[in-house]
């Protein structure tokens, strides 16, 4: 059995049918036919090749060991490994068998049916293209370590060959003519010009030679991935397709389902777009009404302070008011107690009336008495005179005399008590009317006291009330500068709601835009949908053709 027959027959060739995978990809003897010419891979190549086989075929076991060292050592690959149906020690040996079969195939149609094979079981395994590939770089690192000791080999073998040659064709040591060869000098200064052209031409040839062979190894290399990358190529076509398919039902599908969603989307975003531009005329007769409302309440507030201001005054012409009426309470009070002294003397003035008129009462009894005197002096005097009438000369003449000053003293007390009674009688006039003065006064003082206690109570309401209106006008200045307080919070607030009905309607009409934007999307949105399912619509632009 050839060596590529060895491998590639794992458990998942069932799911796998070849002539159909290269149908798809197009691999027919003309195609391989030009892949190879594109290379320059031709008959020479495959005979270099056929020469490596004893190279590879000695190295496939260590380089198949060192390439799945190298796979194992990575997660990623090692996953792979372990999808394999195939074990470890399997995979090397079927490794070993792919080394050598690149030396020993016909690299005619099987050749390359057996690389689909490969490449596509691969695939299934859901290896990576990038790891694919990318294992190619293990083996050049593997294949051309040794190529280069065989190169090096082959370049010693031409430099020993053309030694025996030359010594075959002259005589001497071969070691001096090898010397001469490397232009390391004779004695004649021959070869000063450098290596002898026939040495140096048989090493180049070594070398050329060995440069060939690992030409010809890479060429049939890079065939094996141009057709292993076709196989991923062709599963991502098909995915490709099946995406494509699938999306096309999906279309059709959704233009069936979408289509009376979408004409009821399109008719609700016209009457949405129409409401928003309704939301946003309101808005602004809201944002100037508060606008408006925000002035008033400004005018309102210095109001307000106004009143606040004139309630601070009232309270403190109340707060004087209170003092006034305080001051006027005490006044009264003194009054009163002026009144009251006054009605006490006016009492000890009826009294010492009384006296007096007690006292004249007791002069008019004096002078009833001093009259009564007067009279019986005057009767006396009379007695006298005439006794002295009837007395001698002598004595006639003194009770004359006596007579003479008796009625004189009678007369002279008559006189005074008549000025004593008028006297008293002015008194007692007096006294009468300083009685009548002191009643009157009493019940003016009377009549003074109550209108004086009708005024204290009137200034202690007047009082009370100055307290309470005191007490009232804190409050109303208090609820004065809460209200203003309160107004330039509202008159603020409604400054802030002026900005944010600003803003609403600016959003507004954002959203009457975004509305009718949406309805031109919505109808762009049904079209797209109608072309989804548009057979004659013309095919996308190839990527390549759009990179360009």
């Amino acid at each position: 059995m050839q060596p590529q027959e060895t491998f590639g027959q794992g458990g998942l060739n069932g799911f796998l049918d070849v002539e159909d995978l290269i149908d798809r990809i197009g691999l027919d003897e003309d195609e391989i036919a030009w892949r190879k010419e594109f290379i320059g891979f031709d008959e020479a190549d495959e005979r270099r090749l056929a020469d490596l086989e004893p190279l590879l075929r000695a190295n496939s076991e260590t380089i198949a060991d060192d390439f799945y060292d190298n796979v194992l050592e990575y997660e990623q690959t090692r996953a792979i490994v372990d999808r394999s149906p195939k074990g470890i020690d399997a995979l090397k040996r079927t490794q070993q068998a792919y080394l050598v079969s690149l030396a020993t195939g016909d690299y005619d149609q099987s050749y390359f049916e057996n690389r689909t094979r490969i490449g596509k079981l691969h695939e299934m395994l859901d290896m990576p293209l990038k790891q694919y590939v990318g294992q190619y770089g293990v083996y050049y690192d593997l294949l051309l370590s040794r190529m280069n000791e065989r190169v090096q080999a082959q370049v010693v073998d031409a430099i020993e060959e053309w030694a025996a040659e030359r010594e075959a064709e002259q005589d001497g040591g071969g070691l001096g003519r090898f010397v001469g060869a490397l232009g390391l000098g004779g004695e004649d200064g021959d070869n000063d010009d450098g290596l002898e052209e026939s040495f140096e031409r048989a090493v180049r040839d070594a070398i050329d030679e060995g440069m060939m062979d690992v030409l010809s190894l890479l060429r049939i290399i890079n065939l094996d991935m141009q057709v292993a990358t076709d196989t991923y190529v062709d599963s991502y076509a098909q995915r490709l397709e099946e995406s494509i398919e699938r999306r096309k039902r999906l279309a059709e599908e959704v233009e069936t389902d979408v289509q009376t969603p979408l004409g009821e989307l399109y008719d609700a975003s016209e009457a949405v777009s129409k409401r928003a531009e309704a939301i946003s005329d309101h808005t602004e007769s809201q944002a100037a009404g508060i606008t408006q409302a925000a002035r008033e309440l400004d005018e309102v507030s210095a109001a307000v302070e106004e009143v606040a201001s004139v309630a601070d005054e009232v309270s403190d012409e109340s707060d004087r008011t209170e003092r006034l009426a305080a001051e006027g309470v005490e006044a009264a009070d003194d009054a009163l107690d002026e009144l009251e002294a006054i009605e006490d003397a006016t009492d000890r003035v009826a009294e010492a009336v009384d006296g007096l008129a007690a006292r004249t009462d007791q002069i008019d009894e004096i002078v009833d008495r001093l009259d009564d005197l007067a009279e019986r002096t005057t009767v006396l005097a009379a007695n006298a005179k005439i006794e002295s009438s009837r007395s001698g000369d002598q004595a006639s003449e003194t009770m004359g005399v006596i007579a003479g000053e008796v009625r004189s003293f009678a007369e002279q007390t008559k006189d005074d008590l008549a000025e004593i009674e008028d006297a008293v009688e002015a008194v007692r006039e007096d006294a009468a009317a300083t009685v009548a003065t002191t009643e009157e006064t009493v019940a003016r003082v009377d009549t003074g006291t109550d209108r004086v206690r009708e005024t204290i109570d009137s200034l202690e309401e007047i009082h009370d009330a100055a307290e309470s209106t005191a007490t009232g006008m804190e409050d109303v200045a208090s609820a004065a500068d809460q209200q203003a307080h309160g107004v330039e919070t509202t008159a603020e607030t409604l400054a802030d709601l002026s900005q944010s009905a600003d803003k609403v309607a600016s959003a507004a009409e954002s959203v009457a835009a975004a509305s009718q934007q949406q309805t031109a999307s919505l109808r762009e949105v049904q079209q797209s949908v109608a072309r989804l399912t548009d057979e004659e619509a013309e095919p996308e632009q190839p990527v390549y053709e759009r990179m360009d």
